[in-house]
């Protein structure tokens, strides 16, 4: 089922104590994920598309699991960081949702410094949002991807290429 998406999409970036929904929404649709603590977690809800006003949508704020259309994690390594469990709802995908969120988590990646483990089919998707393969990181990253490998996923490793953005 494909459900049309409405225009009056948020960020919210949650603190520790607010992921119980989002822990929902990843163990329904990427039951293997795993939330740490030191993660920076957001999420893009879909606000009621009755309502008219930015005011008006920033005042209903509560999130459940069933208006969570996208999610997205940013994991600190050292000074490094790894965009990770980038998840949209499958009922929303094809519809530039992930693209939306790439463009919102423009501001807080970091040039040079921020990598990502991408499954091999989504490597053009990131490519359009400034990260491009890379043969090598620093050394934590380059074990953690290891790790993954190891795993039996089909990976690439992909770095944000520095003023790309």
């Amino acid at each position: 089922m494909t459900t049309a998406i409405n225009t009056k999409l948020q960020l919210t970036w949650l603190a520790p104590d607010e992921r119980i929904e989002v822990k929902k929404f990843y163990r329904q649709h990427m039951p293997y994920a795993r939330l740490l603590q030191k993660e920076s977690v957001c999420v893009l809800t879909q606000a009621d598309p009755n309502l008219d006003s930015v005011d008006e949508i920033d005042s209903v704020g509560e999130i459940t699991s069933s208006n969570i259309v996208a999610s997205a994690r940013i994991r600190p390594i050292g000074q490094l960081a790894i965009l990770t469990g980038m998840l949209v709802h499958p009922d929303f995908r094809g519809q530039g949702v992930g693209h939306r969120l790439m463009r919102e988590l423009g501001s807080v990646l970091c040039d040079g410094k921020t990598y990502i483990f991408a499954l091999a089919h989504l490597e053009g998707f990131y490519a359009q949002h400034g990260f491009s393969t890379v043969s090598s990181a620093p050394n934590d990253i380059q074990q953690l991807f290891l790790k993954y490998l190891g795993d039996g996923e089909r990976l690439v490793l992909m770095g944000l290429t520095p003023s790309s953005q």
